[in-house]
């Protein structure tokens, strides 16, 4: 009895496993694991992380540093400093081998030609870029599952209209072979239904296997094993949705598209750069203070061998008379860096200018097609309908008949294609206008 029970656990742990792997999966579902698990997301968080840390170490630099430096030091054995005066020796320094050193010294840069406090905002530029490059992968990881999913359910409406045509053309078969058996269809008709409704199995084949490898690549967006059997239960349904005219979505794209703010933000940096570059015409103003306590201390005549503390307090300016035009050279190369961003911004503006022109004439488009197909699929539905009951009274020939069969099949696959049309035009303008939200 325990043996046919170990068997049945056995056999029933891979129907548990795969049942515990399937993944009911929603469109908004869909985007939310997405946002959460994305390894391009997690990429542009690390490279914020590091942003600010860099803004803070620019800042750090800014306010005066404190540092301990403490030392050890034995000397070889040496004869000690004498002098002889008037028949005696004097000892003047004596020979001591063990020497200490502690040394608590603060810096500070009273002045570096504003360079430090330029790096400062330049670094917290770079930060505000590297959060709205973040952005931009958090459009394009919203488009990309979206565009996925919904191809996905193309693919799966597809299938069934498929499925149904292939029971349409099964009876058709069926009827077929029995006008040859009565002699009222010949041999050739008969086979001619066969060759379809092979051709219909292959198209099966291939759109399952097209399904599988879209739902491997979703599961990957979305940071699932790939062995994970997702069923997407979310409908592809015409929402007419309605967007303001083009010079207002550009309007939208020049101000929302964080790969312009990227940019903006970069351009400033750029600035900081320029004036970082220029800091080299200007002196250089330091404040030092030290305190030592040291055995011997140096500063006592004759050394002796105990610790004894001093302080000292300096100040230092420093000033390039002549560096063979460094400083002249470095700032040129600022000021172009400053202007190749300045083209980039311009360059990519054109682009938004082009892809949001594109996608808005792709959405009217799409939205035009649906109306079209739906038509189709009534005429083609209406069609099938009739020939069919001809074709069973014996006044239509098979050949008008498959024909009629392939007409409904292509209305269905053309409606289904417009639908996915109209959702991807949606959220690539969408995208393109950056009205995914934060």
């Amino acid at each position: 009895m325990k043996r046919i029970l170990l068997l049945i656990a056995l056999f029933s742990l891979p129907a548990i496993l795969f049942a515990q792997s399937s993944y009911q999966l929603t469109i908004d579902n869909a985007v939310d694991l997405a946002l959460k698990n994305a390894k391009s997301l997690k990429l542009a968080e690390s490279k914020i992380t590091a942003a600010q840390a860099r803004t803070n170490e620019a800042n750090a630099q800014l306010y005066p540093t404190l540092r301990l430096v403490s030392g050890y030091t034995r000397l070889s054995e040496v004869e000690p400093f004498k002098i002889n005066f008037q028949g005696r020796e004097f000892e003047v320094s004596p020979t001591i081998l063990n020497n200490y050193q502690i040394r608590l010294g603060l810096q500070y840069p009273i002045f570096t030609g504003f360079r430090l406090e330029n790096n400062a905002k330049m670094m917290e530029l770079n930060t505000k870029a590297s959060q709205e490059d973040y952005e931009t992968e958090r459009a394009k990881t919203i488009f990309d599952v979206k565009n996925a999913y919904w191809s996905i359910k193309n693919l799966e409406l597809s299938l069934q209209s498929l499925q149904e045509n292939i029971r349409q053309v099964q009876a058709h078969l069926q009827d077929i072979e029995n006008f040859y058996k009565n002699g009222l269809a010949t041999e050739n008709e008969v086979l001619k239904v066969k060759v379809q409704l092979s051709n219909l199995e292959l198209t099966k084949i291939d759109l399952e296997n097209a399904i599988r490898i879209g739902k491997i690549n979703l599961c990957i967006l979305l940071g699932l094993p790939t062995q994970t059997e997702l069923v997407l239960i979310s409908q592809p349904e015409f929402q007419e949705k309605e967007f303001s005219d083009l010079n207002k979505l550009l309007e939208t794209a020049y101000k929302q598209r964080p790969e312009l703010l990227a940019l903006t933000f970069r351009k400033e940096a750029s600035q900081k750069a320029i004036s970082m570059a220029k800091s080299g015409w200007l002196p250089q103003i330091s404040f030092s203070a030290n305190y030592q306590y040291n055995r011997p201390n140096q500063r006592l005549m004759p050394a002796q061998d105990k610790f004894y503390g001093t302080w000292d307090i300096g100040f230092t300016i420093s000033y390039d008379i002549w560096n063979w035009m460094t400083t002249k050279y470095q700032t040129q190369q600022a000021e172009e860096s400053y202007r190749q961003a300045e083209i980039s911004y311009q360059q990519l503006k054109d682009a938004i200018n082009m892809e949001v022109s594109q996608n808005y004439f792709a959405f009217i488009k799409a939205k035009e097609k649906i109306n079209v197909a739906k038509q189709s699929v009534q005429q083609a539905v209406e069609n099938y309908r009739v020939t069919n009951e001809k074709f069973k009274n014996g006044v239509v020939s098979s050949s008008e008949l498959l024909d009629a069969e392939v007409a409904l099949l292509n209305a269905k696959v053309a409606y289904n294609n417009s639908i996915l049309e109209y959702e991807i035009a949606k959220i690539k303008l969408e995208k393109s206008i950056n009205n995914f939200g934060k």
